[in-house]
């Protein structure tokens, strides 16, 4: 009884772990994607600056 109380107690920690490992997991895709999506905002935003400067030479 004790010996299945302790494997009960690890397999619990165990499992514990594996969910802390997977928010980590999570969260570290997460602020890939928030950096990723501002990476795409500012490059779009020099495109945007420079269409506007040439059209700004043309004018």
């Amino acid at each position: 009884m004790f010996l299945n109380s302790q494997q009960i107690a690890l397999s619990a920690q165990q499992q514990a772990l594996a969910v802390q490992q997977v928010v980590t997991a999570m969260n570290s895709l997460n602020l890939s994607a928030r950096e990723s999506g501002i990476t795409q905002v500012k490059a779009s935003t020099e495109q945007l600056n420079e269409a506007a400067q040439k059209l700004k030479a043309v004018i």
